[in-house]
C-alpha cells in the first residue's frame, strides 16, 4: 500500500485500493458460487434414490388415453396404501403408447417408474386396477429393470 503526504490522500489511495481488491475477487466469487450451486445439483450415483422400471402391457375393450391410466394407478395406489405409502413408492408414468396392430383387444405398452423398495406395492396396485371408465382392464407387469434401457431391450 502507498503512502500519501496527507491523510486525506491517503483515505481515497485505501478506499480505490480497496475497490480494486473486490473488483478482483468478486467475479472468482461469482464462479466458486455458481460452481457451488451447480454442484448442489448433481447428487453423485452413491447417494441418489434408486428406481425400478416397469415394463407393462395393458389389455382392455377400448382404447385407454394416457392421462386415465394414469389416475386410475394413482387412485390404485391410495386406495392400497394410502397418501403416505402412495408418495413414497414415487410412481412416474414414463411413456405409454397406444397398439397400432388391432387384434381381438386393444391396449398398450408403457414404462412406470417407482422407487426400488416399493415394486411389489406398485404390482399389486396395478394388478387391483379392473376398470377405467366403464371398460373392463387388465394390466400385466412384463419386465422390471433398473435402467429404462434394460426394460426397453429385447429378450
Amino acid at each position: 500500500m502507498k503512502i500519501a503526504k496527507c491523510k486525506s490522500q491517503n483515505k481515497m489511495l485505501f478506499k480505490k485500493e480497496r475497490l480494486t481488491r473486490e473488483t478482483t475477487i468478486f467475479p472468482f466469487c461469482q464462479f466458486a458460487i455458481c460452481n457451488l450451486q451447480f454442484a448442489l445439483l448433481i447428487l453423485p450415483p452413491s447417494l441418489r434414490e434408486r428406481r425400478r422400471y416397469l415394463l407393462f402391457e395393458v389389455l382392455c375393450e377400448r382404447e385407454i388415453d394416457k392421462r386415465e391410466l394414469l389416475k386410475e394407478i394413482w387412485d390404485s395406489l391410495y386406495s392400497l396404501y394410502g397418501d403416505v405409502g402412495a408418495s413414497e413408492s414415487k410412481v412416474w408414468l414414463i411413456e405409454y403408447h397406444k397398439r397400432e396392430d388391432t387384434n381381438s383387444s386393444s391396449g398398450g405398452v408403457g414404462i412406470l417408474r417407482c422407487a426400488h423398495d416399493k415394486v411389489e406395492e406398485v404390482r399389486a396396485s396395478l394388478a387391483c386396477i379392473h376398470s377405467i371408465n366403464d371398460a373392463r382392464i387388465g394390466i400385466r407387469v412384463i419386465k422390471i429393470s433398473g435402467t429404462i434401457k434394460g426394460v426397453t431391450r429385447l429378450r
